[in-house]
């Protein structure tokens, strides 16, 4: 019965680690994304201020993509910042599956050493039987 429970823990445990790692690399990918805008926004302010090879030519096309690269960085700082969250609630359920696999293991050694002392303690008496 608990070798059961602690194998059906076990593999519990390990589907959590792989939501949280999912999730890290959801994050990593957004802030990786967030990164490359915010690279975006500093070649286009560059653009703007006539320093760049196009020598702002282009300054109202320039500002309009600007400011959507602007609202794209403000959504993917608040969609890190949410995966962020989701990334801890997913960290505390794996650690809260990783301290009942524990227990479930300490349960289960303490079952076994019980049923070995039992063992001894019965194969003592039959001997002592025997020996009267």
């Amino acid at each position: 019965m608990q070798s059961k429970r602690l194998k059906s823990i076990e593999r519990m445990l390990a589907i959590q680690s792989r939501i949280r790692k999912l999730a890290e690399w959801r994050q990593k990918a957004t802030q990786l994304k967030a990164g490359a805008a915010r690279e975006e926004s500093r070649a286009l302010v560059v653009s703007l201020n006539g320093d760049g090879p196009t020598g702002g030519l282009f300054s109202d096309m320039t500002a309009k993509r600007l400011h959507r690269v602007a609202i794209t960085i403000s959504e993917l700082d608040a969609t890190a910042a949410e995966q962020g969250k989701q990334v801890l609630a997913e960290t505390g359920r794996e650690k809260r599956t990783a301290r009942l696999v524990d227990h479930v293991r300490k349960v289960k050694l303490r079952g076994d050493q019980d049923g070995a002392l039992v063992e001894i303690m019965d194969a003592l008496e039959g001997k002592r039987a025997a020996g009267l």
